[in-house]
C-alpha cells in the first residue's frame, strides 16, 4: 500500500516508520494544506491519512479541496485530541471516510486502511479472489483450490497490486513506484522476473493463468473462464502446501497522540 500523509499536530517520523514495518509506502507532505496538491502531481495512491490536533474542524479546507478537484481515493483524519460530535460530522460530511482518535492500535489503523482501500476498489473482505486463486491480506498468504503456493514478501506484494487492481492495466513504472519507493529500485526487467515466477508457481499449484501481458505496455489480472480452471486443475503438481489453520498475530502496538 502506497498512502500520503500529512500533520499538523505532530511529526509524523514515528507513524511512518511502524506503517514500514508493515508494508505501507509513506509519502510525506510538509503541511496538510498542500496535501491535494502533492496527490494531484505525485499519486497514484491507495489512501491518505491526515494527522491533526485541535479543533478537529481545521482539516475540513483540506477535504473539500481534494474532493472538489475530483479525488475520490479513501481519507482517515487520525485526531490527537477529542472533538464534539457535530465536529467529527462536520468532518465526515466534508469527504472523509473515516475519524480516528489517539490513542489508537497500530494495528487497527492499517486493519482500516486496508478495508477503505479494498472497498474503494469493490471488494468486499480481506479475500481477493480470481478464478480460483485466493489471496488473504490477513494471513499474507496465497492459496490456489485452498493450497498454499510459497511466494516471497515481493511475489507477494506485486500479486496483491495485480488483483486489487484486476481488470486495470499496471505499467512496470507503477509497480516500481509500488514495491520499491523506499529502496533503491533495480531495473525495471525485474518486473517481467516477477511475472514469470508468479506464472509459474501458480501453474504448478493448478491455478489457471489470471496474469495477461499487454505488450509495450504492462500487465492486467483477468478473470478466467471456468474450461481454463478446470485444464488448470489436471495439469497441478501436488507439491503446493496445504493452507494454514492459523497464523501469529503482531503483538497490539499502540501510539500516543503527542508522540
Amino acid at each position: 500500500m502506497r498512502i500520503a500523509i500529512a500533520s499538523d499536530a505532530a511529526p509524523t517520523t514515528e507513524l511512518e516508520a511502524a506503517l514500514a514495518d508493515l508494508g505501507v509506502i509513506c509519502d510525506a507532505a510538509e503541511s496538510i494544506a498542500e496535501l491535494p496538491s502533492i496527490v494531484a502531481l505525485s499519486g497514484p495512491y491507495d489512501l491518505v491519512l491526515l494527522r491533526v490536533g485541535q479543533p478537529l474542524r481545521k482539516v475540513i479546507p483540506a477535504l473539500r479541496d481534494m474532493r472538489r478537484r475530483g479525488m475520490t481515493l479513501p481519507v482517515i483524519v487520525a485526531c490527537t485530541g477529542t472533538a464534539a460530535a457535530e465536529e467529527e460530522e462536520s468532518v465526515l460530511h466534508a469527504g472523509a471516510d473515516d475519524v480516528l482518535f489517539h490513542p489508537f492500535r497500530l494495528s487497527v489503523l492499517h486493519a482500516r486502511m486496508q478495508a477503505l482501500s479494498r472497498r474503494a476498489r469493490g471488494f468486499a473482505c480481506a479475500e481477493l479472489v480470481c478464478g480460483n486463486v485466493t489471496l488473504d491480506q490477513e494471513q499474507h498468504a496465497v492459496m490456489v483450490d485452498g493450497r498454499r503456493v510459497n511466494l516471497t514478501a515481493r511475489e507477494f506484494d506485486f500479486l496483491e497490486t495485480l488483483m486489487l487492481h484486476k481488470g486495470v492495466l499496471l505499467t512496470k513504472e507503477r509497480f516500481m513506484t509500488r514495491l520499491y519507493a523506499d529502496s533503491e529500485a533495480p531495473d525495471s526487467k525485474i518486473v517481467d522476473v516477477f511475472v514469470c515466477k508468479l506464472r509459474r508457481k501458480l501453474a504448478a499449484a493448478g491455478a489457471a493463468e489470471i496474469i495477461r501481458t499487454v505488450w509495450g505496455r504492462g500487465y492486467v489480472v483477468f478473470e478466467p473462464t471456468q474450461a481454463a480452471i478446470e485444464t488448470a486443475r489436471l495439469a497441478r503438481q501436488d507439491n503446493a502446501e496445504p493452507a494454514p489453520r492459523g497464523w501469529v498475530r503482531r503483538a497490539p502496538r499502540f501510539l500516543a497522540g503527542a508522540a
